[in-house]
């Protein structure tokens, strides 16, 4: 609920703001700049939707979890998608998804924002984690918690 507050007074402000530095630039400058900004953003999506879908799919058939190349391709989306609403607030803040080590600074907020450093954080089936586990001679060679396994007996299916 807070982050739908959060858009809404954004929205309003980028709207207070537009209309405001519409007025003292002009219509068909601050139209000129909605129309420009709107293209760019189109164009970024487009593009950079294609290109991140390819790199994760080199990823992914290389056995990696292509998350960078998703955050990073999200960033650019989100560019994009601020670029496209009409508005100059929103037009700062899509370029400054543009700058170069953005995502990196974003990477790292959201990280600590949900507390990754726990065990607990880590997502099911991260590849990753599997390596390390096995990696590790303490574990046996087993990915998991370190609980021992679970005894039993297996009756085989009649051919």
């Amino acid at each position: 609920m807070p982050l739908l507050i959060l858009i809404a007074l954004f929205a309003i402000a980028d709207f207070a703001v537009l209309f405001t530095l519409g007025a003292r630039l002009g219509l068909l400058t601050s139209l000129l700049w909605i129309v420009a900004s709107g293209a760019l953003g189109v164009h970024l999506i487009r593009r950079e939707s294609l290109l991140t879908l390819q790199r994760a799919r080199v990823r992914v058939a290389a056995g990696e979890i292509p998350s960078a190349e998703i955050m990073a391709g999200a960033s650019f989306v989100l560019a994009g998608i601020l670029l496209i609403a009409p508005g100059f607030l929103s037009d700062i803040v899509g370029l400054a998804c543009l700058i170069p080590g953005s995502g990196q600074l974003w990477r790292r907020w959201s990280a600590r924002r949900s507390g990754s450093g726990s065990k607990g954080a880590e997502i099911p089936g991260d590849w990753n984690v599997h390596r390390r586990d096995s990696e590790n001679p303490a574990s046996g060679g087993r990915a998991g918690d370190g609980a021992n396994p679970i005894e039993g007996e297996y009756l085989g299916k009649d051919q």
